[in-house]
């Protein structure tokens, strides 16, 4: 497989039809102690899975699906047998944990083979909630306030109420529902004592943001671009106005039908202006690669950062494709783009490791 750099975009040039290209991504495990609802999250990636995989095959490409489940021994023997020229990252985990995620691209990395989407560091700054607004705070990028409990005795009271109460180190909303908005003591203790006995991890407790919920979504890296973002408008008045577990996954829900995506979103230009950059501030602080989905809440003029969403879902009704379809970006060029990213990257850096963190 060989590219082209261009000064505005990098593109195939020879006879990509030649080309092996490995997805890896994580088998969702049935989990014993969680309803069903708990597992769409997780199988959504199979959906995800076949729809990169179908988009590759109508390029010319040749991939092969490589999927983690409890073991990784097979896995790297497939990967030497195949030997792929460049492998796209789906995982978003291993397992069963999601705290895993990182492990994906550093075993990519000691096999020496080139990835689409963020590097290890990223992947693990960003799963561990805490963490990441540590470095959204100190490069003064704006962010709730929020605390970290690993018990209920951890906390302070130096924040005000109403509240929202996730676990600190998973992603998809899993663990958030309308009993995770806390308007006093009594229901933040029983929250946080859920969160650290349900998912034995530390409970993030943060400010509730009363604005608009945007998801802005980012391509590229030298010159990253902002794609038209996209806004959840809640047709509900009643609090909280959130996007939950149920109004992400579950599409007969009620919290799902009430949460409808608008892109592009209405925005006056000095406030979008306001919002890009915010955006692209925490995309380079987190040293996010290639694509990325930054979520933001709205107060007035001021764009709050709530999450960093590196390597985001891209299946079909995903938020990022969405945003990809408004930019009239085809899927298939997308993915010709990540690609290119993740070849050029290994012609540049010793072995397609790494770079240091941006500046």
């Amino acid at each position: 497989m060989v590219f082209r750099v261009t000064t505005d975009r990098l593109k195939f040039f020879s006879d990509i039809s030649a080309s092996r290209v490995a997805v890896l991504y994580n088998l969702p495990p049935k989990r014993d102690d969680a309803s069903d609802i708990y597992y769409i999250a997780e199988a959504e990636v199979l959906e995800q899975v076949g729809f990169v995989d179908d988009a590759l095959r109508k390029i010319g490409l040749r991939p092969k699906t490589f999927g983690i489940k409890n073991e990784i021994h097979s896995i790297v023997k497939a990967l030497k047998s195949y030997k792929p020229e460049v492998a796209i990252n789906l995982s978003e985990g291993a397992f069963g944990s999601s705290q895993l995620e990182m492990s994906v691209p550093a075993l990519l990395e000691l096999l020496r083979i080139p990835y689409t989407g963020s590097p290890p560091l990223t992947l693990g700054l960003c799963q561990n909630k805490g963490l990441a607004k540590d470095v959204l705070k100190s490069r003064g990028i704006p962010t709730p306030k929020w605390q970290i409990l690993r018990s209920f005795r951890d906390w302070k009271g130096e924040i005000r109420y109403p509240l929202i109460v996730k676990p600190s180190q998973e992603d998809a909303s899993l663990g958030i529902t309308k009993k995770s908005f806390v308007k006093n003591r009594n229901e933040l203790e029983k929250r946080v004592m859920y969160i650290n006995r349900r998912y034995r991890q530390p409970a993030l407790v943060e400010t509730y943001i009363n604005g608009r919920e945007l998801n802005v979504a980012i391509l590229g890296n030298e010159k990253p671009k902002i794609l038209p973002i996209s806004e959840i408008m809640f047709k509900t008045s009643v609090e909280p106005k959130i996007v939950d577990y149920l109004a992400k996954w579950v599409k007969d829900s009620d919290e799902y039908k009430n949460t409808i995506p608008v892109c592009p979103a209405k925005l006056k230009h000095v406030v979008k202006r306001t919002v890009e950059k915010v955006a692209i501030e925490a995309y380079k602080a987190l040293n996010c690669r290639d694509y990325a989905r930054i979520d933001i809440r709205l107060r007035g003029d001021t764009p709050y950062v709530l999450e960093v969403n590196p390597n985001p879902d891209i299946s079909p009704d995903a938020g990022f494709t969405r945003s990809l379809k408004a930019a009239r970006i085809s899927f298939r060029a997308f993915l010709k783009r990540i690609l290119s990213f993740a070849i050029v990257r290994k012609a540049r850096e010793p072995f397609g490791l790494t770079p240091p963190l941006a500046k």
